[in-house]
């Protein structure tokens, strides 16, 4: 029997999560203040259709989505509860076809404890801590002589990230941060197939598998840099992270991510 050849991509395969306001600025906010951003960068791609290891080999049409890394954003909320608190809710805004076309995946909600405060300058720190959820579903369709295999991939992922965001406040119009982070995230990914023959009597016949990946940790760590430049009332912070990150599954390999990135904010 030969292989199906004709392929309709109808969505990207992989799972991209990105936390660009890791990287925001330690002690710009007084209490009562709120800062707003929204982020693009190459976040980690926490999973592929590969890491099902259901087929002996990926679907050319989705090869190109198996990669460590993907432009991905994020909007971003950051409100100053108090001295030593704030409250931090994002969204994730990732299409995992056109990469500068938001689509919600996800969200994360936390926050920053504060345990430096440089007062007006000088250095401050936060210990931030951040629980993250992510879902996605991608399939693609493939069809050749009477046969139409449609193959979607389902991922669900729930983490947990912890920085510790070190700013240097060189004036109130330039500051360099430094973030040692930590990412423990759990995923689950499923693949369902689903064939359609019809014979040359036109009798059809449908036939469904699924393969699953069964909950499994994806670990990371690394550090993050930042410079911010207050220009009035919008700060721009473009970055850097440079992160050691494993995939799902019992065989996992481990990858260094390069993770260029660049935030737009205001607070009032």
């Amino acid at each position: 029997m030969r292989a199906l050849a004709t392929a309709v991509l109808c969505a990207g395969c992989a799972l991209p999560v990105v936390s660009a306001g890791t990287f925001l600025p330690a002690g710009d906010l007084r209490p009562g203040e709120v800062h707003a951003s929204v982020s693009l960068e190459a976040g980690r791609v926490l999973a592929g259709p590969s890491d099902v290891h259901d087929l002996p080999a990926v679907p050319p049409e989705a090869q190109k989505f198996e990669v460590s890394t993907w432009f991905a954003s994020d909007a971003s909320v950051r409100w100053q509860a108090n001295h030593r608190l704030a409250l931090e809710l994002q969204v994730k805004l990732t299409n995992p076809m056109t990469p500068f076309a938001p689509e919600l995946v996800g969200a994360a909600v936390g926050g920053r404890l504060r345990l430096r405060e440089a007062n007006g300058g000088g250095l401050s720190i936060e210990l931030g801590a951040r629980a993250v959820g992510v879902g996605l579903q991608q399939s693609i369709t493939r069809s050749q002589d009477g046969r139409t295999q449609v193959d979607d991939w389902n991922y669900r992922a729930f983490g947990f990230e912890a920085p510790l965001v070190a700013t240097y406040r060189v004036n109130p119009l330039f500051a360099v941060t430094f973030a040692p982070f930590l990412r423990a995230y759990w995923i689950r990914e499923w693949h369902d197939t689903h064939l359609t023959s019809v014979a040359a009597d036109g009798t059809t016949s449908v036939t469904n598998g699924q393969s699953t990946l069964q909950w499994s940790p994806v670990l990371s760590g690394g550090v993050g840099g930042s410079a911010a430049f207050d220009l009035g009332p919008v700060q721009i912070a473009p970055g850097v992270a440079l992160e050691l990150a494993t995939r799902p599954g019992p065989d996992a390999v481990t990858h260094f991510l390069f993770e260029p990135g660049v935030s737009v904010g205001t607070h009032f």
